[in-house]
């Protein structure tokens, strides 16, 4: 197994972690897809990686979600998790990842039903960021992207919405360009959705944040 595992992430670049969140239209997740992904099913991930055509590289589950036998009938690895477990089953897809060496992430399937669930996967992708790993999550109607501070260019998504909201405290010295509402060295706090609902404007955004974590959501109604 751990053959296996070394030579496929000499030919990928990037991890995929399928959840087993609601996605009812796989069209728009497609395009998002790369041919080289390594795939990781978390539990009931099981059943996106198959709508979306993927072929399931390793498969973490506490078979809470799917049966045992559904898992292995896929004939990749399977590491199965005790039910009674700190980690969530994303959030140990997520350390596999990184035990793997991977440092860019896309998580499916990880929003869109439970609330709890969609927060929690939030709290994965603040661990893989503090682990030096690029984490975005992406559902039907939104593309999410959580950051440390940096300057980033977002390029603009016709019929969408961008907006900036901060994780886990404040962002501070946040600059946004070449968006309708433009912001200098502004503050972001938890309790003032000042963010939301911004519009592109035919240009790249530039977005640039001194502290904070911030959570960039390209979203389409």
């Amino acid at each position: 197994m751990e053959a296996v595992l070394e030579k496929k992430i000499l030919t990928s670049r990037r991890c995929v972690i399928c959840a087993a969140g609601p996605v009812n239209d796989t069209n728009s997740l497609i395009p998002l897809l790369r041919k080289d992904d390594w795939v990781i099913a978390a539990d009931g991930g099981i059943h996106l990686a198959k709508k979306l055509g993927l072929d399931i590289d390793y498969i973490i589950a506490d078979f809470d979600s799917i049966q045992r036998e559904q898992a292995f009938n896929t004939g990749a690895p399977v590491s199965e998790l005790p039910v009674k477990k700190d980690d969530t089953d994303t959030m140990a897809a997520a350390r596999l990842g990184l035990k793997l060496g991977y440092s860019d992430f896309l998580l499916l399937g990880a929003s869109g039903g439970r609330l709890d669930h969609t927060f929690a996967n939030f709290a994965v992708m603040n661990f893989l960021i503090k682990n030096a790993a690029k984490a975005i999550l992406a559902d039907e109607k939104n593309i999410v992207q959580m950051l440390l501070p940096s300057k980033r260019i977002v390029d603009p998504v016709e019929n969408a919405h961008f907006s900036l909201l901060p994780y886990g405290g404040c962002v501070d010295g946040l600059y946004v360009r070449n968006a309708e509402y433009e912001l200098e060295n502004a503050l972001l706090s938890p309790d003032f959705p000042l963010g939301v609902s911004n519009k592109f404007i035919g240009r790249p955004v530039e977005i640039e944040f001194k502290s904070g974590v911030l959570l960039i959501f390209i979203s389409k109604d």
